[in-house]
């Protein structure tokens, strides 16, 4: 063996620190790491808690199980692992201690087919190989590593690869056959001990070919290059990653010495490479001297910055982010802690750092990596206090005693609040984020688990130390937000109800309506002010529970500390050389006493050590912050409260009601991070005048800006205030109150809304519009932006050639409604025994309770006779025209009407194009007829709803065209259809009121329904919801409420298309998904006995048809190979009803006819464009072309042999596109941007040119895409300006020859439920823009995108998609992403387009 080879766990590592240097030190056994092979005490825990987890838990139990073949571990050859695995005869084992030399001599092979030179590669040792007997005598093997981390990692997929890449060229076909791929096996959750039994639902498996781009990439090409490299031309940077490095210390020293970039903690490899490409473009850098002193000198030459931020705008954006700059600053705090070596201030806004306090609780915690469970090992409480009478000990225990520990130094701290005035104002500290979500972790599980603790302690710890969407795992869920949200309507909350909500808050239940909801808003309003202040600015933005020192000093101040820092380097860079707080012990120095020292009093005297060391530095962090001009901590702790106001008493309902309070509160949480620091992202507009029609127009000087799909209404969205380069006070949108208004229609009319914006501050009457904008246009190379203003004056504060900057508000219509109806379904239900009363209630605790109708077999009779004489009629009609063929429902259509007759609740399951709208409409129409032939006519009132316009329009039109189909057959008896109307609910609470007699449809959104309904009380029959994928449960309650008893159900939708778009992060999504994931998941649960909430699903778990889920399987949009791409996500294959029109292929080459216009920057894009469709159509004429790469995989249909002058399917297209800059730091994201939306609006010519009549789509992920395509196209005067405002980019003109086409650019959430002949989709990305691949590579967004086209889809990507790097597929749903995404690839026509960016 040669002396430098790297072992698997060494390639692992790699991809850890994600450091060549590492590699290449770690190859050549570099003498720099620690002597004698020192392993931090970290890395022996976590070490430890891996051998726990193979040796006393998971290896007996497979021993157990008759599941293991230990073989002795010593290196074997392949005939001997071939042999034992051949002499055991078990159909399935498990084969553990194998260890092997890898292959070379095959492994040079792969080197030499690279063009690189051999690595040589160490002993590997594979903790499991799963060996599966297939009937024909063959043996499957799968590599299986045994991980006792949380989560699947990078680096645990880099070494199951590498083992089955050498696995699959020593066990020798055709006996052996490697798996499709290999997986890791992850401990149960809630932790394990040696009575665990290991689940199989725990192995976390990942296809080898998602793995294979990336990592043979990086093995036969990279490695051999960082290896062969000179030591000194590495590239390298120190930074958090290098933390438990054996080559930490010398790479640290390295850094000072030479004065790197690693000299300033915490700077990512993402931001130094940001930092290095400034740099290299400035001629400010590259001038023999340290980097430091580089930046130094570029950041105070304002000529050459000016001239980046001309040139460069993004790059000198992020740096100046990066090195903690203000707008308007010469010098980087970050920048000079560095140079100078002393601390600096972050002249910076913070609202979650409190200026002071009158006592401090700082809680230390001992977190055991080797633990099993992973959770508190040992605690210490100290308590700080200015108060001359309080001292309290410093209090310490194990695990056990935390919850009593802690609420008794709680419950001595609120007793204070009795006699110390003012209020006592406390806050409690911990050091770490690790340590504050291990409290979480602890107290969560106390509340879900039969624990010891006393019911009011834990309220009161949870109250007090827990926020968020954690709550919602509990059944503690406190009301977090403002009266302003609340509304009680004296309609809906009649004396009774008010009555019962004041029980509920201790309060008098006496008095007028208007007095007793006067008495609960005050009571809401003094719990939100904790503590009774009537201030509301008192505090701005929210003070955290528990305030995390160390991300709170990360952002005020700048240490001199290289690469990383903890709580010791912190304090003794800060605190003065004499206090005695400096010597703070370690984190390692804690956790090795911990683990090794008898004596407790040691470790007490430690904790203790360390929580005085936390408080002195923060006391010093607050003394330079507070003295220093221009940083302001804007908060002031508060009284210590733990009130939990349980308004809603069923604890379902209590928990949607916080969490639809929690999506609130985490969008302003967005937004006063944003508005503290100024609005750093903000579009910036110069004023140039007011226009005739009395708006105002702007150029846009930076940033980026949107208009809104739809401009049906105007919402005012934005806050528009000056841009002033005075930056030391607090920015006018900080103080501008959010939730008052977030109801608001602008311009204010109505008296009390007026009022509200009288009640702002004084500062936002003056410097603060809010505004909408109308429109955004190209003019001359400038971007125009008009605006709608809103405000007291906006004239007298609009200046001809200032800047403004334009940021967001929380406009929300919705959320008040939301939560009143489930506040009065929860009084309902209190005062209802039954559960049959409330059915949303029904729907949420038991939906098999939903019982059969009690017509159900009479009506599911008649409807079978109905199917049966339509059949006949279509049978004997004159074509596929023939309006009988649209009333005839296919197999699996007509089981789910079945279903809607039969039972009271249905849930139509239905890939995309499978016809749930269809199904839905004709249900209806079959419901109403079967009940017309049973002799029964009262009216039936229906509520229809989705989430879209879109989706409400298309179940219109279905409607529409059913009757039409209805009456256009003679001697059809369709008078039942006289005495129904279709209604469009497009203004609730201006919609007439029902009929006395009759049936009515009534479609529109749940919004606008719920005005309706709330305004008339009146119980509908029947409520219809489709595109329920997308609707969240809570949502849902608005349509619901009025739901009569006996009342059915339909929901329709895709659980793999879009859910719910939610701010926050829930423990699952039962209660705070869609309303169809619910049902979904509900349905797998057994029939009876109380069950936890389930896990979500998949499309796999559900067969055609269970319980109350049918599926629909015929695909009437898709085109068979389209269809059959679609269906490798679905449990069922579908069957395909229609094929793709032989006219698309004759169509496509017209473009021959008409040479592609070549002028202007974009010419060579649309001559490329054309070629590749030109192409196209050459495979579907099956003739020769040379621009297309064939797919790897051939559809079924393409495997058909017939005429070949048939034309070829072909419905999947891809376009790899590539962007080029010169530039020296590459194509940054809004450039390629720019020519993706130039490619993108090529092809639309191209298309409408030779396909006139077709609509096209357009579907973006993101809105700046969406403008880009939208300005792309103006440029090719291919949009109607006006028609793009109202809906899309709709192109609606006549043509001469018939109706054109329509072209709709919008997102993909907004296009959910439509159709097109042909659907462009643009999923690209540059290799700058990496962070975003994972919002991208979510297969609901690309089912939905793809799966729009009727025609053809052609998708546009970049090889930073298509080949990604191996850490985005860690994550379970990014790596199902990326499969569906390869899937596409591998059935898809691809051509290569490149765009130069620099030439647009």
């Amino acid at each position: 063996m040669s002396p430098f080879s790297l072992s698997a766990t060494k390639l692992a590592e790699y991809h850890h620190f994600n450091c060549d240097l590492y590699l290449h030190d770690a190859f050549h056994r570099d003498t720099r790491g620690p002597p004698g092979g020192v392993v931090s005490e970290t890395a022996q825990a976590n070490f430890q808690r891996g051998v726990d987890w193979e040796r006393a838990c998971l290896f007996p139990y497979l021993d157990r199980e008759n599941l293991l073949l230990t073989i002795p571990p010593r290196p074997i050859d392949s005939a001997v692992l071939a042999a034992n695995i051949e002499a055991d005869d078990r159909a399935h084992f498990f084969v553990s201690g194998v260890e092997f030399w890898p292959p070379m001599d095959k492994l040079r092979a792969r080197f030499s087919k690279a063009g690189t030179d051999p690595v040589q590669f160490g002993l590997a040792k594979p903790d499991l190989i799963e060996i599966t007997r297939e009937p024909g005598g063959h043996v499957v093997w799968r590599v299986i590593d045994a991980k006792a981390s949380k989560a699947v990692k990078t680096s645990h997929h880099v070494q199951i690869y590498f083992y089955h890449l050498c696995l699959s060229l020593l066990l020798p076909g055709p006996l052996f056959e490697p798996a499709d791929d290999a997986a890791i096996w992850l401990p149960p959750a809630e932790g394990f001990d040696e009575e665990t039994c290991p689940s199989m639902d725990d192995l976390h498996s990942i296809d080898i070919n998602l793995l294979a781009p990336s990592l043979d990439d990086f093995l036969f090409r990279k490695l051999p290059r960082i290896v062969s490299q000179p030591r000194e031309e590495i590239p390298w940077h120190l930074n958090p990653l290098c933390r438990g490095c054996p080559f930490e210390a010398g790479c640290t020293q390295r850094t000072v010495d030479e004065g790197r970039l690693g000299v300033m903690p915490n700077i990512s490899l993402a931001q130094v490479e940001v930092l290095r490409t400034m740099l290299g473009v400035s001629s400010s850098g590259g001038s023999g001297t340290t980097d430091i002193e580089d930046l130094h000198r570029l950041l105070g030459d304002s000529n050459e910055m000016r001239k980046l931020e001309l040139s460069h705008p993004s790059t000198a954006r992020k740096a100046k982010r990066i090195l903690a700059m203000r707008k308007s600053a010469a010098t980087s705090p970050a920048l000079e802690a560095a140079r100078t070596r002393a601390v600096q201030v972050i002249p910076r806004r913070n609202f979650t750092f409190p200026r002071r306090e009158d006592v401090s609780v700082v809680i230390s915690v001992v977190i055991d990596p080797s633990s099993s469970k992973q959770r508190i090992a040992t605690f210490c409480i100290s308590v700080f206090s200015c108060i001359p009478t309080l001292a309290w000990e410093p209090v310490s225990g194990p695990e056990s005693a935390f919850i009593e520990t802690l609420s008794s130094l709680l419950n001595n701290i609120l007793s204070l609040n009795e006699y110390v005035k003012p209020t006592p104002l406390t806050q409690i500290y911990v050091f770490s984020s690790s340590e504050e979500a291990a409290i979480r972790a602890h107290l969560i599980e106390a509340a879900l688990t039969s624990s010891s603790v006393s019911d009011g302690n834990l309220r009161l710890c949870l109250g007090t130390l827990v926020d968020g969407a954690a709550l919602l795992q509990t059944n503690f869920q406190p009301l977090v937000l403002s009266v302003a949200l609340l509304s009680f309507n004296k309609s809906q909350f009649k004396r009774h109800a008010l009555q019962i909500l004041l029980e509920r808050m201790d309060l008098p239940i006496t008095g007028t309506i208007d007095e007793m909801r006067a008495r609960i808003e005050a009571k809401i309003q003094e719990l939100q002010t904790q503590g009774g202040s009537d201030d509301k600015r008192t505090e701005m933005g929210q003070l955290p529970r528990v305030v995390v020192l160390k991300k709170e000093i990360e952002s005020l101040l700048a240490l001199p500390v290289p690469g990383y820092w903890d709580l010791a380097e912190c304090a003794h860079v800060l605190l003065p050389a004499g206090s005695c707080d400096r010597a703070c012990p370690t984190e390692e120095d804690i956790l090795a006493i911990y683990r090794r020292e008898t004596k407790a009093d040691t470790l007490v005297e430690r904790l203790e050590q360390r929580n005085a060391s936390i408080y002195a530095v923060l006391q010093e962090t607050r003394r330079r912050v507070v003295g220093f001009k221009g940083t302001m901590l804007v908060n002031v702790a508060k009284p210590l409260k733990a009130e939990f106001l349980d308004i809603c008493h069923e604890p379902n309902l209590r928990k949607l009601f916080f969490m639809q309070q929690f999506e609130v509160l985490a969008k302003l949480s967005d937004l006063w991070k944003s508005r503290i620091d100024g609005c750093p992202d903000a579009p910036v507009l110069e004023y140039h005048g007011t226009t005739a029609q009395g708006t105002h127009a702007f150029y846009l000087i930076s940033g980026n800006i949107d208009i809104s799909g739809s401009k049906e209404r105007s919402f005012y969205d934005y806050l528009l205030v000056e841009d002033e380069t005075d930056v030391t006070g607090v920015p006018p949108e900080a103080l501008f109150d959010d939730l008052s208004l977030a109801g608001c229609l602008f311009p204010v009319t109505h008296a009390v809304r007026a009022q509200r914006w009288d009640t702002q501050s004084a500062v936002v009457v003056a410097k603060v519009a809010v505004a909408d904008v109308c429109d955004v246009l190209l003019v001359q190379a400038r971007t125009r932006v008009v605006l709608k203003i809103w405000g007291k004056s906006p004239s007298a504060f609009l200046r001809r050639g200032a800047h403004y900057r334009l940021s967001p508000r929380l406009v929300d219509f919705n959320t008040s409604k939301v939560l009143s109806t489930l506040l009065e379904l929860d009084v309902k239900a209190s005062t209802h025994f039954e559960l049959s009363s409330v059915p949303f209630l029904q729907l949420v605790v038991d939906p098999r309770s939903f019982a059969s109708d009690t017509r159900g077999k009479e009506l599911v009779k008649k409807e079978a006779g109905i199917q049966s004489a339509f059949r006949q009629l279509r049978d004997l009609g004159t074509g596929p025209d023939d309006p009988a063929g649209a009333l005839v429902l296919k197999a699996s259509q007509h089981r789910a009407v079945q279903r809607i007759l039969s039972n009271r609740l249905a849930v139509l399951w239905g890939p995309p194009g499978t016809g749930k709208t269809y199904t839905i409409a004709l249900a209806l129409l079959r419901l109403l007829e079967a009940y017309h032939r049973l002799g029964d006519k009262r009216q039936h009132i229906v509520f229809i709803t989705a989430m879209t316009h879109a989706a409400i329009d298309a179940v219109e039109k279905k409607l529409v065209h059913l009757i039409a189909c209805y009456k256009a057959i003679d001697g059809l008896p369709v008078e039942w259809l006289d005495h129904l109307r279709l209604e469009r609910v497009l203004k609730g609470n201006e919609q007439a009121p029902p009929p006395a007699s009759g049936s009515v449809f009534y479609l529109g959104t749940v919004y606008q329904l719920y005005n309706f309904s709330k305004r008339y009380n009146f119980q509908v029959d029947m409520c219809v919801i489709d595109e329920a994928g997308q609707l969240a449960l809570s949502s849902a309650a608005l349509v619901l409420r009025s739901l009569a008893p006996a009342g059915r159900i339909v929901v329709a939708g895709d659980s793999q298309q879009l859910a719910p778009i939610l701010t926050g992060t829930y423990p699952n999504r039962f209660l705070f998904g869609s309303i169809l994931d619910g049902l979904m998941q509900l349905s797998k649960l057994p029939v009876s006995g109380h069950h936890p909430l389930p896990s979500s699903p998949t499309a796999s778990d559900y067969s055609a048809s269970q319980d109350t889920i049918v599926q629909l399987t015929e695909n009437f949009r898709l085109n068979p190979d389209l269809g059959e791409f679609v269906a490798t996500i679905y449990a069922r294959a579908f069957k395909p009803q229609k094929a793709q029109t032989r006219l698309l292929a004759a169509q496509l080459a017209r473009l021959e006819e008409a040479a592609a216009e070549e002028d202007g920057p974009a010419g060579p894009v649309r001559r490329d464009v054309q070629v590749y469709l030109l192409a196209l159509s050459a495979v579907m004429r099956r003739r020769r072309q040379i621009a297309l790469q064939a797919p790897r995989i051939k559809t079924a249909q393409r495997r058909v042999a017939g005429d070949e002058s048939v034309p070829h399917a072909v419905s999947l297209a891809l376009i790899r596109l590539q962007t080029t800059s010169r530039r020296p730091e590459g194509v940054g994201y809004e450039a390629h941007v720019r020519g993706e939306a130039v490619l993108a609006a090529a092809v639309v010519a191209a298309l409408q040119r030779c396909c006139p009549l077709e609509d096209i789509f357009v579907a973006t992920p993101h809105r700046i895409q969406r403008q880009a395509v939208k300005a792309a196209l103006r440029e090719q005067q291919q949009v109607d300006d006006l028609a793009e405002q109202m809906e899309g980019l709709g192109l609606s003109e006549e043509a001469s020859s018939g109706t054109r086409g329509t072209v709709t650019v919008d997102t993909v959430e907004r296009l959910q439920g439509s159709e097109a002949g042909f659907v462009i989709c643009l999923f690209s990305l540059p290799p700058s823009a990496t962070p975003d691949l994972a919002f991208l590579l979510e297969r609901r967004r690309l089912n939905v995108a793809i799966s729009r086209a009727k025609t053809l889809c052609i998708l546009v990507s970049s090889a930073t998609v298509l080949r990604p790097p191996v850490g985005v597929l860690a994550n379970v749903g990014t790596a199902q992403g990326y499969a569906f995404l390869r899937a596409f690839e591998d059935r898809a026509w691809a051509g290569k387009i490149e765009v130069d960016v620099d030439a647009l």
